[in-house]
């Protein structure tokens, strides 16, 4: 079934509209000026505190396992994700796995990916189980897509959300990732995400 466009778009602006957003919007993007910490002249006093905020801005859920790293090797694969000049795909994978050189335990896909994201939102998108959900229900998400490389993945799926924004008409990755968020709860309807599917409450989800 082809999307209804026009009507997922209207579903989004209402949503936005009543605030159903806010909460997460909040909590994903956070007014504490964590964008700046990411800068690379700041990353040597990145605090404990503040890795944790990021970490749960990404949707971790693990907290107390990722608070047990030590804070030198957040700070240095922050700085690996973000500065270091090998390719994109292999700077992902060495984060996102936690045997990677610059894994971390307790963080996965989603946290490299919101880094990324936080830092340049018109180039990099999060990866997170809302949008691999809305995806699915919109029959954008290739069968398999998990299997093989994950920076690999990972830059196959910054097609499919850059197509994505395209339809929406989004200015950037995080509008792409709040529409994720509205249509892939797991409380929605099954099937393609549409206007007039139920709202779930925003703050029983993610």
């Amino acid at each position: 079934m082809t999307p209804d466009w026009p009507a997922l778009a209207e579903g989004f602006h209402r949503a936005d509209r009543d605030g159903e957003l806010e909460a997460f919007r909040r909590r994903r993007w956070g007014n504490d000026g964590r964008a700046d910490w990411l800068d690379q002249d700041y990353l040597p006093s990145l605090t404990a505190a503040e890795a944790l905020a990021l970490y749960r801005g990404a949707g971790g859920r693990q907290a107390r396992k990722f608070s047990a790293n030590p804070i030198d090797e957040v700070r240095d694969a922050v700085d690996f994700l973000l500065y270091d000049t090998i390719k994109l795909e292999n700077r992902f994978e060495e984060c996102a796995v936690e045997t990677g050189g610059f894994g971390l335990a307790g963080a996965g896909r989603e946290w490299p990916s919101y880094l990324l994201t936080l830092r340049e939102p018109t180039l990099f998108a999060p990866w997170s189980p809302h949008t691999e959900r809305t995806l699915r229900r919109l029959g954008m998400l290739p069968s398999g897509f998990r299997n093989g490389h994950p920076g690999l993945c990972y830059i196959d799926l910054l097609d499919i959300l850059g197509g994505l924004a395209l339809r929406m008409q989004m200015p950037d990755f995080r509008g792409v990732d709040e529409f994720c968020y509205l249509n892939g709860r797991q409380k929605r309807a099954a099937g393609p995400p549409n206007a007039t599917e139920p709202r779930a409450n925003p703050a029983t989800e993610d």
